[in-house]
């Protein structure tokens, strides 16, 4: 395959020819009636599931973080933070949310949910715009950086920024933000085209903060940086209308990108919408890349009778990259810790979002059998050894997902109960469910207030 550090082909330099502002003039020109209403009901399931997960990880280590920073330092204002009674402004909500909502890597495996739903609720109850235009935004901001996921798509095979340890939260994050406040705000294509360019040079990420507070805080810095973008486009700034595709753009500092990428960037954008795809929502409150194993391991443990202190070896293909906290420092680190989760899922039979703690990490058992777990590459099983000789594998299979509404629903009402009052979860349920007929979103923000402690 032909790898180049810019387009330079004359197929690639026209299809990408005004990449910026196609993706301004989609922003701007979405309507809710023209979107296929299995994209609207995939968006509402997602912003379910990205709003359970906020609200759960409050009452965790990385909310009760924020929520004291957010008292000390947020700027004031009447934006909601989902879970809490803090208020703070439509910048800084989208900050706090957006990381709340990445804090517990809970959320649909895309993503994307996080700062979209941050961003697009945040400039909505600022305006106090309906719900309708706030889905609209949510929409526009999935969609685009779905137009431009591809160039991630093969950091497995070394290909593109994200072999280098980029990540594509802190990259087309802010690009999207930018979109969705745009959208919010009633931009025209210009303001739209400034706003992403400035989003353009504001991005950063890196897998390596996996397993750290570092990577929900990517997300939340994406959000408020699409924020502030559009709130400086809104104000008469300026930036590159090429700030994608131009010489010393984005796309050619992420480089080299194959041909094949660079053209696929925002071809299908309008025509097809990548919410159509059902909506992958987690079942376990850590990295996709541990789910196959741990699910591997509940067999296991199912099937037969082990008696964790009685495990020699736990052989499995750790996945290094991107699972890159083999041996956790502190509990929370365990999400990104294949080890972790498959000693749990023996101990305990279970991983659920409260059993990352730094104690469960101490625990003797624990310690033995993460120390236990031998990495073999490309290994397409997860085996039990006990000291006695006796082996016991089980293959992996791709992850499962919950499955549509109600499945999303139930793992919202898990995830919010204790925090929120019971007629305040129907009330989000309702309002979810009935996003596009709300005339003000603070119908729905209202609900995700919790009461004052």
């Amino acid at each position: 395959m032909d790898v180049i550090a810019r387009p330079t082909t004359q197929s690639t330099m026209n299809t990408l020819e005004g990449l910026t502002k196609k993706l301004a003039e989609f922003s701007v020109g979405l309507e809710l009636k023209a979107i296929p209403a299995t994209a609207r009901d995939n968006a509402k399931i997602s912003i379910l599931d990205c709003l359970g997960v906020a609200v759960l990880a409050t009452r965790q280590e990385i909310g009760e973080r924020l929520i004291t920073y957010a008292k000390k330092s947020a700027a004031a204002g009447t934006c909601t933070i989902w879970g809490t009674d803090v208020s703070s402004s439509e910048k800084d909500a989208a900050f706090l949310n957006g990381t709340l909502a990445h804090g517990l890597d809970y959320d649909d495996r895309n993503h994307a949910s996080t700062y979209s739903l941050a961003v697009a609720l945040a400039t909505a109850e600022t305006v106090d715009t309906s719900g309708a235009a706030t889905l609209e935004a949510f929409i526009v901001s999935r969609e685009v950086r779905a137009a431009l996921d591809s160039i991630f798509a093969k950091r497995s095979s070394g290909i593109g920024p994200g072999a280098k340890g980029w990540h594509s939260n802190g990259i087309l994050g802010p690009i999207a933000s930018a979109c969705a406040a745009s959208k919010i705000f009633g931009f025209d294509v210009q303001q739209t085209t400034t706003a992403i360019g400035l989003a353009a040079g504001s991005c950063g990420a890196l897998t390596r903060d996996g397993g750290t507070m570092a990577k929900p805080f990517r997300v939340g810095h994406a959000a408020s940086t699409g924020v502030m973008c559009a709130q400086l486009a809104g104000a008469g700034f300026t930036s590159d209308e090429t700030a994608l595709e131009g010489r010393y753009g984005l796309l050619e500092a992420l480089g080299p990108l194959p041909e094949d990428i660079l053209t696929s960037l925002g071809n299908s954008l309008g025509r097809e919408y990548d919410l159509e795809k059902a909506i992958r929502v987690k079942p376990f409150a850590s990295c996709t890349a541990s789910h196959s194993g741990v699910e591997a391991m509940l067999r296991l443990v199912e099937t037969h009778s082990i008696s964790p202190a009685d495990v020699d070896v736990i052989e499995a293909d750790i996945k290094p990259y991107p699972l890159v906290r083999a041996i956790p420092k502190r509990g929370f680190e365990g999400r990104f810790s294949l080890p972790f989760c498959l000693a749990h899922t023996l101990v305990y039979h279970r991983l659920r979002p409260d059993d990352f703690t730094d104690d469960r990490l101490r625990e003797p058992l624990m310690i033995d059998l993460i120390g236990a777990v031998r990495h073999v590459p490309d290994c397409q099983s997860v085996s039990v050894i006990l000291k006695s000789g006796e082996r016991f594998n089980e293959m992996v299979k791709s992850p499962s997902d919950l499955k549509g509404w109600n499945q999303t629903a139930a793992k919202f009402l898990e995830s919010v109960a204790g925090i929120l009052p019971h007629n305040q979860q129907q009330r989000v349920l309702e309002s979810v469910e009935r996003l596009q007929d709300i005339v003000s979103i603070r119908t729905l923000s209202d609900g995700l207030r919790a009461p004052v402690s």
